[in-house]
């Protein structure tokens, strides 16, 4: 079956109309500007205005609006086809609104009506957001689901269910007009959605159900207001964004001014709108060339703030009415519930900052002039940074230290005890049933240890010749933690198990067998509980590749991987895979890793750029064989061929495809049958372009 219905011809020029739109935000009005009937005491933004954010990105059936000037900011997205859906995400206080329709006799197109913009409203008592006028072609929406809750409660509810723990999220319904549902959030916020008719559409109540009869025109239209209480983020004016050096990329460029703020970065949109340790620190990483010193300082200023006391960093944070109601729960309670509740469950972050801050402290010129000043502040409970740093520093040490002193699978860094996840394949089957990840271990482990040697070093933290010495001596031990992983397919099983994982999967394999001339040698995702290595070729070869000068043996690797097409290979019509169960030979660890996998064999933006920025890296390197020049060459080039097939998804967070014609064709994730979740239409570390530099064409 199609992954997307077949929409109404008045889809494909709204389309238009908001490209049109989209080149005009800076100089147009949008339609809220223009109404003279706004009900009092609403009232729009006026001149003098802050700068002006409004785009938008059609992915699918999923039209995603965004806007921020001032203390406003919001991501209003709505879902056409048999099930309209209405959603408003808010950054200040992670907070948004979900309108549900019941299921259509046939499939809407539904959006911002034609020459209109999704447009700011602040209201004199501090409620702020946005208006927009919807359309949908359709005789009448029946609203049979409204939620207005923090995002995280929208995020469990659409995951399968708020459970029976989860507390009252009720509103209150006030008949208008304009008709309004209204709730005070259990951090005593207010957040509100009004909804009035318009262009001859009626609103009744039917059972407390709001229900929208179109107009004479056969078309509903109506106006939502969109409105919460939470005191707004700082955004970055774009002069403190980004330098010179950046890629001239208006998407790329739009999505990171989105997500960034003085505050904290944002991990993505619409449901990762607050703090995340990884994100923050993978992109500041790979965004180093092209941000300016205050962005990036805001970002590793996030992440030492909310340190645990032994120097694990935060994965996580809840905020707004979740960390009330986490804090509800907590023995003993906090004296302030709406303290964030961090989570430090992931173990990859851990080992993430050390090679981040020196990348910026000690190896840019903007950097080291500014490291004294920067490692000054003090967090919130009024540690020094440098003394935060040093903490996560000796924790990475500590942590290192067993299998130094004793190689084996058993000492390597595995997952905290009874937790599935760890790694950026943080959903239950991203590691296939792996407890021991090997970005962690091959990657990220040694890169951590000679960070800190070099910080330990350094004039920044005192110096400190016994810390340096000893994180000198634990990264030389972990040279070997690779050997661990490796695995051997010989060449006629794997022919096999390629061809029949090709039809099972609907695509022609005989390309792909035919590129296996050889034992295939690649490494395993991860290592079991005992040790045993998970047999899927994967991308986390990429933190090899962005962290370390590892052999030409490895790099000849990676580059067969990215040269062959799947299931041979990672390559496929529509990006880089991170995953590729088909050397498993087992069906039941393959349907752990399908096309409708979170971590599956679909393609994530962020990890095509990490493998770029990566064989970027490598290429520098004087000391190749001309072999492995040559290999990588030919695969940073196929690379790049993905990349810029799909240049209109890199701001999103991963696609997925489905077969046509024995080919993979594009699909967003999360609008097919099957798939487990919803794709960001923005995600921080798909910015990552920005820094990047595509190799010049043969």
């Amino acid at each position: 079956m199609p992954p997307t219905p077949n929409l109404p011809r008045s889809r494909v020029f709204r389309v238009l109309i908001g490209v049109l739109l989209t080149l005009a935000a800076c100089t147009g009005s949008g339609y809220a500007d223009r109404r003279a009937d706004v009900s009092p005491p609403l009232r729009t933004e006026t001149s003098p205005a802050p700068e002006l954010l409004r785009f938008d990105i059609m992915a699918g059936s999923i039209a995603n609006h965004f806007y921020r000037r001032g203390p406003i900011a919001a991501h209003l997205l709505t879902t056409s086809g048999p099930a309209p859906r209405l959603l408003v995400a808010l950054p200040a206080g992670n907070a948004g609104i979900v309108l549900g329709f019941a299921p259509l006799a046939q499939p809407a197109d539904f959006d911002l009506a034609p020459l209109t913009t999704l447009d700011g409203v602040e209201l004199p008592d501090g409620m702020r957001g946005v208006m927009a006028h919807l359309a949908a072609h359709a005789p009448a929406l029946r609203v049979h689901r409204a939620l207005l809750a923090g995002i995280r409660f929208l995020r469990d509810d659409m995951a399968g269910g708020l459970g029976p723990q989860a507390p009252s999220l009720a509103h209150e319904l006030d008949p208008g007009p304009p008709l309004a549902l209204r709730r005070t959030m259990l951090d005593g916020r207010r957040i509100e959605l009004r909804i009035e008719p318009t262009q001859g559409t009626t609103l009744t109540l039917e059972k407390n159900d709001i229900v929208l009869h179109a107009g004479p025109g056969g078309e509903v239209h109506f106006i939502v207001t969109a409105l919460h209480d939470e005191p707004p983020l700082a955004p970055f004016p774009a002069e403190d964004l980004l330098n010179a050096h950046a890629a001239s990329d208006p998407q790329a460029r739009r999505a990171l001014s989105f997500l960034a703020y003085r505050e904290k970065l944002l991990a993505g949109s619409w449901r990762f709108l607050t703090y995340f340790g990884r994100d923050t620190l993978l992109a500041l990483y790979m965004l180093l060339p092209a941000l300016e010193p205050p962005a990036i300082e805001a970002g590793l200023g996030s992440v030492l703030d909310r340190l645990a006391p032994d120097g694990d960093v935060a994965h996580e944070e809840a905020i707004g009415e979740y960390a009330v109601w986490l804090n509800a729960m907590a023995t003993p309670r906090p004296a302030d519930m709406r303290a964030p509740v961090l989570d430090y469950k992931m173990i990859d972050d851990d080992f993430l900052l050390a090679p981040v801050i020196a990348a910026y402290l000690l190896d840019t010129p903007a950097g080291r002039a500014r490291a004294g000043a920067f490692l000054a502040r003090k967090t919130p409970s009024g540690l020094l940074y440098r003394d935060a740093l040093r903490r996560n520093l000796e924790l990475v040490l500590a942590r290192a230290a067993p299998f130094a002193a004793r190689p084996g699978p058993e000492t390597l860094i595995a997952l905290k005890p009874g937790l599935p996840v760890g790694n950026w394949r943080d959903s239950n089957q991203g590691l296939g049933g792996g407890h021991i990840p090997f970005d962690v271990n091959v990657a990220l482990v040694p890169a951590a240890l000679r960070a800190a040697a070099r910080l330990f070093a350094s004039d920044l933290l005192g110096p400190d010749p016994a810390a340096a010495g000893e994180a000198h001596a634990l990264s030389g031990a972990w040279k070997g933690a690779e050997r661990h992983f490796r695995l051997e397919i010989p060449a006629a099983t794997a022919r096999a198990r390629v061809s029949e994982y090709a039809a099972s999967v609907g695509l022609d394999g005989a390309l792909a067998a035919a590129s296996i001339d050889a034992p295939i040698r690649f490494f395993a995702l991860a290592l079991d509980a005992a040790g045993r290595p998970i047999p899927v070729m994967h991308s986390d070869t990429s933190f090899v590749l962005l962290f370390d000068a590892p052999s030409p043996e490895l790099l000849t690797l990676v580059a067969r991987e990215l040269l062959r097409p799947f299931p041979a290979g990672l390559h496929t019509g529509v990006g880089m895979l991170v995953a590729n169960p088909a050397y498993a030979g087992d069906p039941a660890l393959a349907a752990m890793f399908t096309r409708a996998d979170y971590h599956g064999t679909v393609v994530w933006s962020w990890q095509q750029a990490a493998m770029a920025a990566g064989l970027t890296r490598q290429l520098s390197r004087k000391d190749l064989p001309a072999a492995t020049r040559e290999a990588l060459l030919l695969a940073e080039r196929a690379l790049w061929e993905g990349i810029d097939a799909t240049h209109a998804q890199r701001a999103e967070e991963l696609w997925s495809w489905e077969p046509a014609g024995g080919k993979a064709v594009l699909v967003p994730f999360g609008q097919a049958r099957g798939h487990v979740d919803e794709s960001n239409a923005l995600q921080l570390w798909s910015t990552v372009y920005l820094a990047l530099r595509p190799p010049p064409r043969p």
